[in-house]
């Protein structure tokens, strides 16, 4: 059986649970919607410049991204 102090405990870690999982959601939800802005942008930018060069430097681009070969050596940018 619990004592009165280990279910506060467990009822406070249940309510940061759900206090972090529903942060979790909004920023997947900020994410969502950071990435389909930046697909569009991507987009707009293709039709207007759409030759080799833009060509080559996504690939180059899409490449460095997937082999984490970018420009920034701090993981957090």
């Amino acid at each position: 059986m619990l004592d009165a102090d280990t279910r506060r405990d467990i009822e406070e870690l249940k309510r940061q649970l759900k206090t972090y999982e529903d942060e979790e959601a909004q920023l997947l939800k900020e994410l969502e919607v950071c990435r389909a802005r930046k697909t569009e942008v991507k987009d707009r930018l293709k039709v207007l410049s759409d030759d080799d060069k833009y060509q080559q430097d996504m690939l180059a681009m899409v490449y460095q991204q997937r082999h984490g070969l970018g420009k920034s050596k701090n993981p957090e940018e």
